[in-house]
């Protein structure tokens, strides 16, 4: 039985048809791609979010009532430093003495007290520390990346009235901090993190001697 080939016609309807399948699985192959790459962007963000978030957290729920002492030896006034541009920061900027820093059994030569703060550098979020709390050995703290593309960094703070304030320039610490957040592009976030403060200076308690006279016990902030 004689064979019969295929015709042109038939052949470049078969190349059309396989040019066809071909585009269309490149261009299926390529949404999938950068649905996925957009996927796994957002998922990077959302975690780079929720360890910044987990680390201010950690930082002011332990904040302390510890004074810094500069290169010279002289103390801060205050416990807490916050305000534009603190800490060099490119936004608002804040810094403090942080408790729990663990220490097991003091192996490390340093206590469990931490300096901390929270600065913008060239648009990424920084968290800065030192290992010892005062700065008389005059190093330079160490630094941190926590998030990129920074746009905004705001504080503020809640007073004894259950007001927020812009500024923090009493010796004691807020009842809490928010924290506004807003990376390049997107949305503002706002979040709020307890600390153990009350919001106002505390007037430390005064004992009468047995001689009727009143002595203060000092400052037990």
């Amino acid at each position: 039985m004689k064979q019969r080939g295929f015709t042109l016609l038939e052949v470049m309807v078969a190349l059309g048809i396989l040019a066809f399948v071909i585009i269309a699985t490149h261009q299926i192959l390529e949404t999938t791609t950068r649905a996925k790459d957009a996927s796994d962007e957002k998922i990077a963000e959302l975690n780079g979010l929720q360890t910044t978030f987990r680390l201010m957290d950690q930082d002011f729920s332990q904040m302390t009532k510890r004074v810094v002492r500069n290169e010279s030896g002289d103390e801060q006034d205050l416990y807490l430093l916050a305000g534009r541009y603190v800490l060099e920061s490119q936004y608002d900027g804040i810094a403090f003495v942080r408790d729990g820093w663990v220490n097991p059994i003091n192996l490390l030569p340093r206590s469990e007290l931490q300096a901390v703060g929270y600065r913008v550098i060239d648009d990424n979020l920084e968290r800065v520390y030192r290992v010892y709390v005062d700065q008389l050995d005059n190093t330079e703290p160490r630094v941190q990346v926590v998030l990129k593309n920074i746009e905004e960094l705001k504080f503020e703070f809640l007073d004894d009235k259950n007001e927020w304030q812009d500024q923090w320039e009493i010796k004691a610490l807020p009842k809490a901090v928010a924290v506004t957040l807003q990376q390049i592009e997107l949305e503002p976030i706002r979040r709020i993190f307890l600390v153990p403060g009350q919001g106002k200076v505390i007037t430390p308690p005064s004992t009468t001697t047995s001689t009727g006279t009143e002595q203060d016990d000092g400052d037990t902030q």
